[in-house]
C-alpha cells in the first residue's frame, strides 16, 4: 500500500481532473454542465477548501470531492462534505463565489467569467454572471464524488440524495481505474 500511495494520492487525482476534465463523464450525467472548465482548486469555502471547481458557458457549476477508498472517512463523510459544499454555495451570491475565486487563485476580477470566455470570446459577460447566480440560489450543481473506487455504501446514499434531496442538485460517483503496467507509473481508464 505504501509504494500505491507514493504513486497516487488526493493530490494527484485533484491535478489530474483539472487539468483532464474529459475524463470525467459530466455530457452521460448531465449535459448542461458540458464541457466542463477548470476554475479552480481547493477553493476556500465556509464549508473546508472544495477539491475541484469546475464550470460550463452557461453558468453551471460543477462541485468535485476527490477521494481515495482506502481512505477510512472516505464512505458516508464524503458524502455530508459534499453537501456541504452544495449548500454554502447556494447561499452564496455570485460576488462571493467571485471573491472566494480570486482569494483562492491570486487573481483580480471576474475570474470565472474569465476562464470561460477564454475559450468561448463571444459568451456575454452579463448573460453569464446572471446564469451562474441564477444556478446558486437555485442550488443547481452537479456535485461529483471521484475516486479510485466506489464502496457499495457510498452509492446507496447517492442514489437516496438524488431521489430526495432538497436542492436541485445533480449528484454522481465517478471510478477512475488506475492500472500499472510495466515501464509505466499508472495508467487511466
Amino acid at each position: 500500500e505504501s509504494k500505491e500511495k507514493k504513486l497516487y494520492d488526493e493530490d494527484w487525482i485533484q491535478n489530474l481532473i483539472h487539468n483532464n476534465p474529459s475524463i470525467l463523464p459530466v455530457e452521460e450525467l448531465e449535459s448542461a454542465f458540458f464541457p466542463l472548465y477548470p476554475v479552480c482548486r481547493e477553493l476556500r469555502t465556509p464549508a473546508g477548501p472544495l477539491d475541484n471547481l469546475f464550470v460550463s458557458e452557461n453558468g453551471s457549476l460543477t462541485l468535485v470531492e476527490c477521494k481515495l477508498w482506502r481512505n477510512p472517512e472516505a464512505r458516508r463523510e464524503v458524502v455530508g462534505q459534499a453537501l456541504d459544499y452544495a449548500k454554502e454555495f447556494a447561499n452564496w451570491q455570485y460576488e462571493d463565489l467571485s471573491n472566494a475565486i480570486s482569494k483562492t487563485t491570486g487573481q483580480k476580477g471576474n475570474v470565472l467569467f474569465k476562464t470561460v470566455s477564454k475559450e468561448v470570446p463571444e459568451l456575454e459577460e452579463s448573460v453569464f454572471v446572471d446564469s451562474v447566480s441564477r444556478n446558486l440560489s437555485r442550488g443547481r450543481f452537479l456535485i461529483l464524488i471521484v475516486g479510485d473506487g466506489i464502496r457499495e455504501g457510498v452509492e446507496n446514499i447517492s442514489n437516496f440524495l438524488q431521489k430526495h434531496g432538497g436542492l436541485d442538485f445533480t449528484f454522481g460517483l465517478v471510478e477512475l481505474g488506475f492500472y500499472k503496467i510495466p515501464g509505466i507509473e499508472q495508467y487511466i481508464i
